[in-house]
């Protein structure tokens, strides 16, 4: 499969940018099926640029949050940047884009229903925004992202569960501290991997979840860890014992 430089000069009049590195923007949508699949072209593939592009897009939209709704707490703000980093959100941008008509893929990844091609452009996005931000820097990325994903926010479903806030809110209320996530295991192929996360307390494993996305599972992982506290009574009563000593 190959892409034209017109088909390049589409998607950036689509971005509103033009690279000066054609070779990242390339990168940035090259998925590792192609790379596996075309091993002597020597290309990368775009997982480190979507490493990079979901910690720019998480401050982006952070920092637009924190400035626009500064009555909100830390929990609301958690759950609103949640829902527009969400792996539906980021197939919602990336078909706006039409961004699946500029990705890379490899032999059998061209026939794969379009779901699982979603899921790959939803990933494609993040490295999009890595590779903006490397050629273009910061306040260039968090305009981008800004243009894309706010819309969204207006469309936030109630229903929308943020199982990780919830879970850190109630580990500083009791434990004082914040859980930690851990990716364990990467399964399936890579076209459509499976997440496994275990989320721990003071280093003690309380869940373990899978999911198609890093997010997706830790956000699974939390929910168990929640409903594993409820039921542990030795837990809640400690935590309740170390609270009432630390007020006293």
């Amino acid at each position: 499969m190959s892409m034209s430089v017109r088909s390049l000069q589409e998607l950036e009049s689509a971005l509103g940018l033009e690279f000066k590195n054609k070779e990242l923007l390339k990168t940035a949508l090259t998925h590792s099926s192609y790379r596996a699949c075309y091993k002597k072209l020597g290309v990368q593939d775009n997982e480190k640029l979507e490493f990079l592009g979901d910690a720019v897009l998480s401050l982006c939209i952070s920092l637009y949050l924190y400035k626009k709704y500064p009555e909100d707490s830390e929990g609301e703000l958690t759950k609103k940047r949640a829902y527009l980093v969400c792996k539906d959100t980021l197939i919602k941008v990336a078909n706006k884009l039409g961004l699946l008509d500029f990705i890379y893929l490899g032999r059998r990844e061209r026939r794969l229903d379009i779901k699982s091609k979603q899921n790959i452009s939803a990933r494609a996005v993040e490295a999009l925004i890595g590779a903006i931000f490397l050629e273009f820097g910061l306040e260039t990325s968090c305009e981008k992202i800004r243009k894309w994903f706010i819309p969204y926010l207006r469309g936030r479903k109630a229903s929308f569960k943020d199982y990780k806030t919830r879970l850190q809110e109630f580990s500083q209320k009791c434990f004082g501290t914040r859980p930690e996530y851990q990716v364990v295991k990467v399964l399936g192929p890579a076209h459509s991997p499976k997440f496994e996360v275990e989320v721990k307390i003071e280093d003690k494993v309380l869940a373990r979840a899978r999911g198609s996305s890093k997010k997706e599972a830790e956000n699974l992982a939390a929910k168990k860890a929640l409903n594993c506290l409820k039921k542990n009574k030795e837990i809640l009563t400690l935590s309740q014992t170390r609270e009432n000593i630390n007020g006293g």
